[in-house]
């Protein structure tokens, strides 16, 4: 690894930050997840997430966290969750998801720029190549959240932040 790479995790860690792994309980749920445990020279100690990875997995918790649920920080969490248990125009729904996720985005001081915010629900894009997964996607009423955006480091990320109940 050169100087230069170097520099440029060291800055990733700085202005992105580190904090404990989590992994989803269940694969394929976002419902839980739990520490992770790596095994050392000195026995078992937390595993770290840092840099990149470290904002994906924030943004991730973030989104299947209810905002107003951490008695810590009440601003914390996805609003649009809301916008699922309201009974209005299902467009609408996907609209208001969407600002939620926005929201979201745009509260991370670690984004930069919003480049994409897209909402699959299997609806669109008929005629794809993979119709089989198009077909489960809309029987089991999801939406798979991907996200690209710029952090402050200038990396591009695109990340698949989750499913959400759809409508």
């Amino acid at each position: 690894m050169d100087r230069t790479e170097r520099e440029r995790q060291a800055a990733q860690r700085r202005y992105l930050g580190w904090g404990l792994a989590f992994e989803p309980t269940m694969p394929g749920v976002d419902l839980a997840r739990d520490i992770v445990f790596d095994d050392g020279p000195n026995g078992r100690t937390w595993a770290l997430v840092e840099g990149t990875g470290n904002v994906a997995q924030s943004l991730a918790v973030a989104l299947t966290t209810l905002r107003g649920s951490n008695v810590f920080d009440a601003t914390f969490g996805f609003d649009g969750l809301n916008a699922l248990a309201e009974q209005i125009e299902p467009n609408l729904i996907r609209e208001q998801v969407r600002i939620g996720i926005i929201t979201l985005l745009d509260r991370d001081p670690r984004v930069r720029k919003i480049v994409d915010v897209n909402l699959d629900d299997g609806r669109l894009g008929a005629g794809r190549a993979d119709d089989a997964s198009a077909a489960a996607l809309r029987a089991s009423r999801t939406l798979q959240v991907q996200v690209q955006f710029e952090t402050i480091t200038d990396d591009r990320l695109s990340v698949r932040l989750g499913e959400l109940p759809s409508v």
